[in-house]
């Protein structure tokens, strides 16, 4: 009876010994796939910066007047300014204005009616790139000559903004000066309005 429990226990051992083993969970990291490298997106080539157009010096212009009318009080000239240049440049702001007589004196000077009278560019005022041959054109309005009859025909002038030097338009028919409306001792005053194609 012995020798049977003996050679029982030794069976079972033998059993248990030589079934299949089931591998246990992992304690280990998981393996982590390698990432693919960023790619690269499609390259652009860098868009060129345009170049800011030069200003139109009065070396490179030519004015006229083109002609006068008569309003109430006033004469107002219409003066046209032409690129004579070999390359484009650019027209922006308010010239200094001047009304001359046939001798070139100064009649009336819009400087003395103040900071808006002066060479200047104001924001947001609009830049005219004129290629040779092209024109911009102008209004211009005078009033109040109390001064001695000058020689006629009187013409117009302008002062460039950004120290661009001073340009005589060529007299055109009609030039006179304004009536005086005020006391002897007035200055007269004149203007132009902006710059137009």
């Amino acid at each position: 009876m012995r020798g049977f429990l003996m050679a029982f226990g030794l069976a079972l051992g033998l059993a248990g010994c030589g079934g299949p083993s089931t591998p246990g969970p992992s304690s280990g990291p998981a393996s982590i796939a390698p990432s693919a490298a960023p790619s690269a997106g499609p390259s652009h080539p860098p868009v060129p910066t345009a170049k800011p157009v030069a200003v139109c010096f009065a070396t490179q212009l030519a004015a006229k007047v083109a002609g006068w009318q008569g309003a109430t009080g006033h004469r107002i000239a219409t003066v046209t300014l032409t690129n004579t240049g070999a390359r484009t440049c650019t027209v922006q702001g308010t010239p200094e204005v001047e009304l001359l007589d046939a001798h070139g004196n100064i009649l009336i000077d819009s400087q003395t009616g103040g900071p808006n009278g002066l060479p200047h560019v104001a924001k947001g005022a609009p830049a005219f790139h004129l290629a040779h041959g092209a024109s911009v054109k102008t209004l211009v309005q005078d009033d109040n000559y109390c001064r001695a009859a000058p020689v006629l025909p009187t013409t117009i002038a302008f002062v460039l903004p950004a120290n661009a030097g001073r340009l005589v338009a060529a007299a055109g028919p009609g030039g006179s000066v304004p009536p005086c409306l005020g006391s002897p001792a007035s200055l007269g005053s004149i203007s132009m309005n902006g710059w137009t194609k």
